[in-house]
Order: C-alpha cells, then sequence, then structure tokens
C-alpha cells in the first residue's frame, strides 16, 4: 500500500499543475497509486506518518526535493517502511544518487521496485543519508573512542555515507578531512586530504561550530555521529550512484 506525500511548495503552484496531473494519471496506469497526502506548514509532518503507517502504508513516497526527505527522514527511518520519491523542483542532488529521475520519468522506477537496504547515519540523533559537512573549524574529533585529532590550521570535515565516493551498504561512514599543511623549506601552504573509514565520531569544540546534515544547519559544540548499518530501504533506479 503506497502514500504519495506532497511538499508545500508544490501545492497549488501552477508551475507544477501539468506535471504533477502526468504523474497521477502514470501511477494509476501502472497499477501503484495510492493515498495522497499533504505537508503543511503547521501540520505534524511525523505524526502524519505514522498514522498512515498504522493504517497498513508499506511504502511511502515524496513528491519534492531534498528539503522534502529532510523533513521525513527520521520517521521513515525509524518506522521500516519502504522509501521512495518522484524529484520536483529544484535541488535534487539525492534522487540523482539513487538513480531516480525527475517527474513523471520517476513513476517508472517506483513500478519497477528495485529496493536497496542501505546504512543510515545519525548526527546527534538527527537522520543523514547523503553525509555530513563542516566546512570550516578547528575542533577536536574523536574516532571510534580509539583516538583523537585536532587539526593545527582551519579545515573542513566531510562524513560521507551516500555520495557517489563512499558505499552506503558497507555498515561505515566515510571521513574526510582537508587541512593546509606547510611544507619545504619555504613552508609553503598545501592542502592535504586523509580518509578514514568509521563507524563512530565524536567533534567537540570550545565555541559553537556550524555543522550541514544533508544540507540542513545544525550548530552545536559538540557532534556526535554514527552509522546505523542497513538501517533503511530505499527504492533505486538502474543509474544509482552506487553498488550493493
Amino acid at each position: 500500500m503506497y502514500c504519495y506525500l506532497y511538499d508545500d511548495f508544490i501545492q497549488g503552484n501552477k508551475r507544477f499543475e501539468k506535471e504533477l496531473a502526468l504523474i497521477e494519471n502514470r501511477l494509476t496506469d501502472l497499477g501503484i497509486a495510492g493515498k495522497i497526502s499533504r505537508l503543511a506548514l503547521f501540520r505534524n509532518a511525523e505524526e502524519m506518518i505514522r498514522d498512515e503507517i498504522d493504517k497498513g502504508v508499506t511504502t511511502v513516497v515524496v513528491l519534492g526535493n531534498d528539503d522534502t526527505v529532510r523533513k521525513v527522514l527520521n520517521v521513515i527511518a525509524e518506522s521500516g517502511v519502504v522509501f521512495g520519491m518522484i524529484p520536483i523542483g529544484p535541488k535534487n542532488n539525492l534522487a540523482k544518487l539513487l538513480g531516480i529521475p525527475e517527474g513523471v520519468a520517476a513513476c517508472d522506477v517506483l513500478s519497477a521496485r528495485r529496493v536497496e537496504t542501505i546504512d543510515i547515519g545519525s548526527v546527534n540523533g538527527r537522520k543523514f543519508i547523503s553525509e555530513v559537512s563542516v566546512p570550516e573549524f578547528r575542533a577536536e574529533i574523536t574516532f571510534e573512542e580509539k583516538f583523537r585529532v585536532f587539526p593545527t590550521s582551519t579545515a573542513e570535515l566531510e562524513v560521507r555515507n551516500l555520495s557517489g565516493e563512499s558505499n552506503p551498504c558497507d555498515g561505515m561512514l566515510q571521513a574526510v578531512i582537508r587541512a593546509d599543511v606547510k611544507k619545504g623549506l619555504l613552508r609553503r601552504s598545501t592542502k592535504e586530504e586523509s580518509i578514514l573509514p568509521l563507524q563512530s565520531m565524536t567533534i567537540r569544540s570550545e565555541k559553537p561550530i556550524q555543522v550541514f546534515a544533508d544540507g540542513e544547519l545544525m550548530e552545536g559544540t559538540r557532534f556526535d555521529i554514527s552509522v546505523e548499518s542497513m538501517g533503511m530501504k530505499i527504492i533505486t533506479g538502474k543509474e544509482r550512484a552506487f553498488e550493493t
């Protein structure tokens, strides 16, 4: 049983009226039409999804973009239902990584129902699919409570789960640290990159820093990041950016 969640930015927007009509007709033709629910500014998305799951929904499909996915990711990952996506509008990087085309073409991917179980990341209890990024920081990083790193200069950090360069099915995250390192007699600064596979890490900073989880801003002085192996069932296309 399918439930389709329409994000509020496509509702009543004439720009998307024709495309939505094509999508709804194609879903009916494919025999996978289902309940339509609409996300709204003053409506609790998680509560709405739980209500639909209690009524027997086994697949939740969002119509929207990366921002839409962030609104519902926690409850979908925790519920164990299958997640699908019909990308509409701008900012659809996640759909590209999953091999899902935009608009009505995504309906055929849903119908093919190529379901993969992938790892899901967590930062301070907030789920993420793609990555956590820290664009500029000087903070202590503890890797799996085994060793610590403290950049001597301002550094960049990415913690990848699904990025096109990491495997979201190996039970590991990939930490990428880029920092300026001075070398040679002239002490010229060059940017070096270190890549570390891990299952958990902690970032500690004396001052608040900005962290982006799948593009969503978080601020604080401590961030606990971990991976839940095989934590989410998701419909993918043939052109997905990873192999299982």
